[in-house]
């Protein structure tokens, strides 16, 4: 009796390797002195994060972006 199973079949390409999402740390100094780290996990770039941080808070006296690793 011949065998049911069938083997995978084999692709000539590559499995398809997902893009590693970017990951941003933002150190915050608000005007009135208190200082804060937030984490910006849906921007593209730095310059995205930086847009991002400005966006969502008030009175930001100054923020600094750096790749979360």
């Amino acid at each position: 009796m011949p065998s049911t199973q069938t083997t995978p079949r084999r692709t000539d390409r590559p499995a398809a390797r997902r893009a590693r999402r970017l990951r941003f740390i933002a150190a915050v100094r608000f005007t009135d002195g208190r200082r804060q780290q937030f984490s910006v996990d849906n921007a593209s770039d730095h310059a995205d994060a930086r847009r991002m941080v400005f966006e969502e808070l008030s009175d930001v006296a100054s923020a600094v972006i750096a790749t979360y690793r």
